[in-house]
């Protein structure tokens, strides 16, 4: 980040958006595969463990997100604050729903 411009460099604004749409990702995968037991059984079967799949998945899904969006305007057009705000809250409501799925499931 420049001191004179609040902006974010191109790719890191890119992979901080990446990394807040595959929290939010993987959230999502975890409550559905919990729930959906063919799913889990198939993801199971790709590498030996669901869990294993999910995290190779969020991987994948991370860095094609990121190199997509580096050659893309978008991540530059949203101030380093707004991103900031989301990334924390794609954090936040990963661990509530996590939290409230595993509680209640």
């Amino acid at each position: 980040m420049d001191a004179a411009t609040p902006k974010l460099g191109r790719v890191n604004a890119a992979y901080a958006l990446s990394a807040a749409i595959v929290i939010l990702f993987n959230t999502l995968i975890s409550c559905v595969k919990d729930a959906h037991v063919p799913l889990k059984a198939f993801m199971a079967s790709l590498t030996g463990k669901d869990w294993t799949t999910q995290g190779l998945a969020d991987v994948i899904l991370f860095a094609l997100l990121g190199a997509i969006l580096s050659n893309t305007g978008l991540p530059e057009k949203i101030g380093p604050k707004r991103l900031i705000c989301f990334l924390t809250a794609a954090v936040v409501i990963a661990g509530t729903g996590l939290f409230a799925w595993y509680a209640l499931y």
